[in-house]
This record gives C-alpha cells, sequence and structure tokens, in this order.
C-alpha cells in the first residue's frame, strides 16, 4: 500500500513542476504591426491668402528694417560731408612743400591737379601721390593732412648732374622740351620747367649711336660706354674742383675711348678705364702749357707715358676738325 502511494506522489510532482516552468517565457517575439501614415495637404483660395499675407508682412519688415538702415547710413555720410568736406574750417589754407629739388607750391598745384581752398579731406592722398610718381622726375612722394586747414608735402626728386644728346633719336641737351637729363645713377628723365634753370649749365654726355631699349625715360641708360661718360663727368667735378678747367663735354667716340673738351676748347681723348690717373695728367699738362703761354689741341690721355700732344699753333693754320669736334665746339657754344 505505501509503495502505490509514493509512486503516485512522483508523478503529481512533476505535473506542478510542469505547470509552474509553463509561466516563464523561454524566447521572446517581437511582431510589429504594419504602420501607415496619411499625408493631407488642403488647398483653398482662404488659406492661400493668409499665406501670402503672412509672407507680405515678413516682406514688409525686411523691406522697413533695409530702408531705416539705408536712411541712417546716408544721414551719417550727408552729415559727415557737411562737417568735413563742406565746412570752411577744413578749407586747404596753408601748403608745405617740402623737397631736394626746385618744385615748389605753385608747381606741386600745377603738376597734382589740386584746388586751393578746397576741403583738405575730399583730397584724395593716394591718387595725387601716383600722379606724381608717374613723373620720372620725382622718386618718392609722401602726404599728409595737418587739421584744420594745411598740407605738407615732402618730395624727393631726381637731381640731374647732366644733359643727355642724342641727334639720331632727336634729343638735343639743354633744350626744355625735347632735352633729357640724368642723375648720378643714370637714371633718364625729362626737363621739368622747374629744372629748366637750373640745369642750364649741367655738362653735356653726348651719344651718337644707340641700340633700342638704351634710353628710356625713367629707367638707368642702358648704354655702356655714355654710363663711363657719365662716370667721367662726376670724377672730374671732384679732381677739378680747385683749378680753372672743367669739363662741359663729353663724347662718346668708340667703344673704347671717349672725347671730352674743356672749358678752354682743348679736346682729350679718355680711355673707358683708369679715369683718376688721366684727369691728373689732364692738369699736369694744363698747368705746364698755361705757364708757359702755349695751347694745347688735342691731347691722348690713354697712355702711360709718352702721352701724345698735338699744340695749337697760335696765328697758323687750323687744324683739321672731325666731325665729332665740330658736334662738341657746338655744344660750347653760348
Amino acid at each position: 500500500m505505501s509503495l502505490v502511494l509514493s509512486v503516485a506522489g512522483s508523478w503529481s510532482s512533476r505535473y506542478l513542476f510542469a505547470l509552474k516552468m509553463s509561466r516563464y517565457k523561454t524566447s521572446r517575439i517581437n511582431r510589429h504591426g504594419v504602420e501607415r501614415r496619411l499625408y493631407m495637404k488642403v488647398r483653398s483660395p482662404r488659406i492661400f491668402g493668409f499665406s501670402c499675407l503672412r509672407h507680405l508682412r515678413s516682406a514688409g519688415k525686411l523691406f522697413l528694417i533695409g530702408a531705416l538702415l539705408g536712411g541712417a547710413v546716408w544721414g551719417i555720410r550727408f552729415g559727415m560731408r557737411e562737417f568735413f568736406v563742406e565746412n570752411e574750417e577744413f578749407a586747404l589754407r596753408h601748403l608745405v612743400v617740402e623737397t631736394n629739388g626746385e618744385l615748389d607750391a605753385e608747381h606741386f598745384i600745377e603738376v597734382s591737379g589740386i584746388t586751393p581752398g578746397s576741403s583738405v579731406f575730399a583730397l584724395n592722398l593716394h591718387d595725387v601721390e601716383e600722379c606724381l610718381l608717374r613723373r620720372p622726375s620725382v622718386e618718392n612722394v609722401y602726404l599728409s593732412r595737418r587739421l584744420p586747414g594745411s598740407l605738407r608735402v615732402h618730395i624727393e626728386e631726381r637731381e640731374p648732374v647732366a644733359w643727355l644728346e642724342c641727334r639720331p633719336l632727336g634729343i638735343i641737351a639743354k633744350h626744355p622740351v625735347t632735352g633729357i637729363l640724368l642723375d648720378k645713377d643714370g637714371v633718364c628723365f625729362p626737363c621739368e620747367s622747374w629744372w629748366k634753370d637750373r640745369a642750364q649749365d649741367l655738362p653735356v654726355v653726348l651719344v651718337s649711336q644707340v641700340q633700342d631699349g638704351d634710353i628710356t625715360l625713367g629707367k638707368e641708360i642702358r648704354h655702356h660706354q655714355a654710363r663711363k661718360a657719365l662716370s667721367l663727368l662726376e670724377l672730374s667735378e671732384d679732381k677739378l674742383k680747385n683749378t680753372p678747367w672743367s669739363l662741359p663735354v663729353v663724347a662718346v667716340r668708340n667703344d673704347y675711348s671717349l672725347e671730352a673738351a674743356t672749358n678752354t676748347g682743348v679736346m682729350a681723348t679718355f680711355g673707358m678705364e683708369d679715369h683718376e690717373r688721366q684727369l691728373q695728367n689732364l692738369v699736369v699738362l694744363m698747368d705746364a702749357t698755361t705757364r708757359k703761354g702755349e695751347s694745347i689741341f688735342t691731347v691722348n690721355l690713354i697712355p702711360k707715358r709718352n702721352i701724345p700732344v698735338i699744340p695749337e699753333l697760335v696765328g697758323g693754320p687750323k687744324m683739321p676738325r672731325s666731325r665729332l669736334h665740330r658736334d662738341i665746339e657746338a655744344l660750347l657754344r653760348p
């Protein structure tokens, strides 16, 4: 009897365990439903009208803001113009020109195009500087305003040291229109009206044969022999400053020699180099012949010894002159 009860009890316990286990899920199954959305756009004249009104209000606000800003900017500019430009207190009354050359206030007004009496704030200083720098005779320009009505101008001009003459190109020395000046660096520039009087006594570099591009306004001369002639002129001013002689004309004779004329008419041949020694020999010869009461017609200073000298015979026949000598003599005439 006990055996039957124990067997029956074992089956009931298994059944209860099975019931408990059935309450728990051993796996998850996600089942999503089908999502459906419906988009609707209603069109009607009333809705369209309200939409237009909303956009018009936004545009009107933007236009009003822009008009207010524009009016404010215009008002500020008008007020500044009335206060600075139209105000007589800032009219240009004083013009101070500082220069290392001959440009004065009158010529500055002429070449810059400014109007005396205009407001200093109406002047475009950059445009004025560019206008002046376009002139080959001007090297640097500095402009500054000084309130209430002053303008200070500092100009660095190219200072001429010699004239350039080249007949084949129509360049005539000491002519205010067709003449060309050279500064110490060999830069070519036309003779400005304010340099005309001072430049009349400058020496002349005479060139007969040139190539394209050798002579350009505002640039250094590219003619090699002409640069040597300019170097001789500058050295002669230092070596002959304590003597009664000078070299008013130096001409390019050929590729290896120069022909210079003294203020007394002596024709001296120089080489392209060793100018200092040749000038010293010229001074010695000129001094010796002057003490003897003699004069020199031509002298060749290129040799270091046995310098060839041709004296000028007083009362004798005239020595034949070359074409170059005649051109030089024409430049020596006042």
